[in-house]
């Protein structure tokens, strides 16, 4: 026998307090879960029949009140005998445990005494479960919060229970039969439970396997509003968000939830709105009054939506002629939930001048149970009194979907950080500062230029940096490769695949996955692809730290990074990027799109002509115009134009390049390469690209191997995305050609969007 376990043994076995035992207890988690787990079975027997034997004689049977530290002793009651003595101290705390007549605090102690009692009998499993199903019921607004939550975090990943608990548990409390008998705060309680405690338990935080319930949330959603029960609704509503929203990985995931979600409260807000006073009906156009423009956040804190927005607004902001005609209003929704709007994140919007109406204070003195219907309100009124014209809004969370449904400004306008199948009533034009995919909808874009010294490459202590590069094994050969934001992102087995075959071909190698999310089920993973001994996930990181370790930004796939690639960029600039394109056609076409030349389709090309600017580069060039007109063109390009039989949507896809003539000058709208090809470096006399024109004058500088460095980090496919990590894992001189290059074009591209936003903002929101 070892000492531990001497030593476990004589103390319960000299125990005469419930402190000793509670003591004992302590000293066996105090041993590790391993430990305990590798103890053999008959001193696991002793030491749990001893505990159970203490625990009878010492507390139960002199009539005190056991403590959940007992719970401590989880590990060795898997080889505990049954003991019946302990039973009918369950039946006595079964009654006091749902009591409304008692306080919280007392209904928490007699949940401890009955699932200590369970455990002892010798049914680990049915304790906690007992434990976790009846601690739902429980208020978070109450002064023992603190010391429960901190248990049941810690003991849920020491044991590391298994989120299916949690969900077996949720769905039995959910269940018409239970959740409809319960008043409206133990409702609350058991979504803020999974909210507030259980998902950030670690190794249930962003877990994927949140979305087995997501058909019971929508049955409870259902159920609420058909008993016009609005205002639990909307919180319903917004926690299926959260969760569903955190999950998302594709586009499709967005089309389920507006069908489902989004499509289901839609009739029940419109209806609700049919009773409040309405908006004006038009904007407000007179002499010497600006223009009010109403912008709605979901909270302000420091992530990269509000990096994006204050980016907006300083560049708003620093423009006389907008400042003259235009006036902004941001309004938090507040959703304390998830966390309270930081207090210098609002001052720093303010100090450009721009108002904040932040209800986070006055909510935080409500507790997590407000109502989300009075703060909907509160806020419409808030845009009424402001005079609001325009009511511009990330959507897709209850209380923006309220406000759209129940016209709260004369124009509304959704904005898409990412979300491209948001549709709900009240939506008049959408607008992005990105590309958003979507099957259905036309976004207006503008391009925001970032605060590049706050938010994209701060000044940090090089001493951080090599304190945290101190953590991994880097040794002076060795290439990091990584990737920084929502772990949901890096949890595709396509994904983890191609990214353990890397690290197998290039033994030199380490990944560093930073931020959170289901850090378990992604350990798993890769545990099973054989290279979990190089492959770390820190955790939520400082990305200006991590982006001066990481050497290669390894985007994710199929749903790739946003800000944190971004960010990432201003710093070091050697990336890989799997292009989700492919060539969708076949025959003569196929053979077009897959060959070496590119292909150019101008939809006007008629007016292709000598007389527009940079005609002359493109007959130097081999490229091929491509249309699906019979058309008189120049005799320039006649013989190297080719004519397909196709709609316009096909037109787009088959191009590489598309450009439009607008009199002596052509505009760049696009393009679509599905395989590398020679590029044509005359595109960049499009009037709208003139800002790159430096660039393209000097691409010589920006060739290696003869090869066009853009290339070296674009990939088609997964061998090709492998294939091109190990030129770059070999090729420190590519990367730092990336760096500068795509440096240089990061400035350039800041300095064109600063000059257009302005331009570009104010035609939008004029519609």
């Amino acid at each position: 026998m070892e000492l531990q376990e001497e030593e476990i043994i004589k103390r319960l076995q000299e125990s005469q307090s419930k402190k000793d035992l509670n003591n004992v207890c302590m000293l066996l988690r105090a041993f590790g879960k391993g430990w305990q787990e590798n103890l053999e079975t008959p001193l696991k027997e002793q030491i749990a029949q001893l505990l159970q034997d203490k625990s009878y004689e010492i507390i139960f049977k002199g009539g005190d009140v056991p403590d959940r530290t007992i719970l401590w002793a989880y590990g060795i009651f898997d080889c505990a005998r049954d003991d019946e003595r302990f039973l009918s101290y369950v039946d006595f705390c079964k009654p006091y445990i749902r009591d409304t007549s008692l306080s919280y605090y007392e209904r928490l102690l007699f949940i401890d005494y009955a699932s200590v009692a369970i455990m002892l009998s010798g049914d680990r499993e049915g304790a906690v479960k007992f434990f976790l199903e009846n601690i739902m019921f429980l208020t978070l607004n109450d002064y023992y919060i603190a010391d429960l939550n901190d248990f049941v975090l810690t003991f849920l990943y020491y044991y590391y229970i298994p989120i299916e608990w949690i969900l077996e548990i949720q769905r039995k409390n959910l269940s018409d039969e239970v959740y409809f008998s319960l008043d409206n705060t133990t409702r609350r309680s058991i979504f803020l439970w999974s909210m507030h405690c259980f998902w950030n338990t670690r190794h249930y935080f962003n877990n994927l396997k949140w979305r087995d319930n997501y058909p019971v949330w929508l049955e409870v959603l259902r159920g609420l509003l058909e008993r016009n029960e609005l205002d639990e609704a909307m919180y319903v509503e917004f926690y299926i968000y959260h969760k569903f929203g955190n999950s998302a990985q594709i586009d499709e995931d967005w089309e389920e939830y507006n069908a489902s979600v989004v499509k289901l409260v839609e009739p029940y807000f419109v209806e609700y709105g049919k009773k409040l006073p309405k908006c004006k009906d038009d904007i407000c156009i007179e002499e010497n009054r600006k223009i009010k423009i109403g912008i709605l956040e979901d909270r302000i804190v420091g992530n990269s939506p509000y990096k994006v927005e204050y980016s907006l607004y300083k560049a708003l902001m620093g423009s006389d002629e907008f400042v003259s005609k235009y006036e902004l209003v941001v309004y938090s929704m507040s959703y304390i939930q998830k966390s309270a709007d930081g207090k210098v994140e609002i001052e720093s919007i303010r100090d450009l001048g721009v108002k904040v109406v932040s209800l986070s204070d006055i909510l935080l003195k409500e507790g997590y149970y407000y109502s989300h219907l009075n703060k909907a309100l509160t806020i419409r009124n808030y845009i009424f009194q402001d005079g609001i014209d325009i009511l511009i809004s990330t959507g897709t969370i209850d209380c923006s979907d309220f406000l759209f449904c129940t016209r709260s400004a004369p124009r509304q306008i959704y904005w898409s950080h990412g979300n491209g199948s948001y549709d709900i009533f009240g939506i008049d034009d959408r607008i992005s500062h990105f590309n958003p995919r979507s099957k259905e909808f036309k976004f207006e874009q503008f391009f925001i230029p970032m605060d590049r010294d706050k938010f994209y490459n701060p000044q940090i202590d090089e001493s951080l940096i090599i304190k945290e590069k101190a953590k991994y094994p880097i040794k002076n050969d060795t290439v990091v490769l990584g990737v920084i934001g929502r772990l949901v992102k890096v949890d595709s087995e396509e994904y983890l695949e191609t990214i353990a075959k890397i690290l197998k071909e290039n033994q030199n190698t380490i990944f560093i996955a930073a931020g959170n999310g289901n850090e378990p089920d992604i350990r798993k993973k890769v545990e099973a692809l054989g290279v979990s001994d190089r492959f770390f996930m820190p955790g939520f990181v400082n990305p200006h730290v991590y982006g001066h370790i990481i050497d290669i930004f390894c985007n994710t796939f199929p749903l790739d990074q946003g800000e944190s690639f971004s960010e990432f960029l201003a710093k070091r600039g050697a990336f890989l990027n799997l292009l989700n394109r492919e060539c969708t056609f076949s025959g003569k076409l196929r053979e077009l799109k897959l060959g070496k030349k590119v292909l150019v389709y101008c939809d006007n090309l008629e007016e292709f002509k000598p007389n527009v600017c940079g005609f002359d580069e493109f007959i130097k060039t081999d490229c091929i115009f491509v249309t699906n007109k019979k058309l008189k063109v120049c005799d320039d390009i006649r013989d190297r134009v080719y004519v397909a039989d196709i709609s316009n949507e096909d037109m787009e896809l088959l191009g590489d390049y598309k450009i439009h003539v607008v009199g002596d000058c052509f505009e760049h709208l696009g393009g679509n390469f599905v395989c590398e090809k020679e590029l044509i470096w005359c595109v960049y006399h499009a009037k709208n690209l003139r800002w790159w024109k430096e660039m393209a004058d000097n691409i010589q500088e920006y060739y290696i191997d003869g090869s066009y460095i853009g290339w070296c980090c674009s990939a088609f496919s997964k061998e090709q995305y492998i294939k091109k990590a190990k030129f770059l894992i070999e090729n420190k001189k590519a990367r730092d050609k990336l760096g500068e290059f795509y440096g240089k074009h990061g400035v350039l591209q800041t300095n064109k969007f600063q000059q257009e936003l302005i331009k570009k903002f104010t035609q939008i929101i004029r519609g």
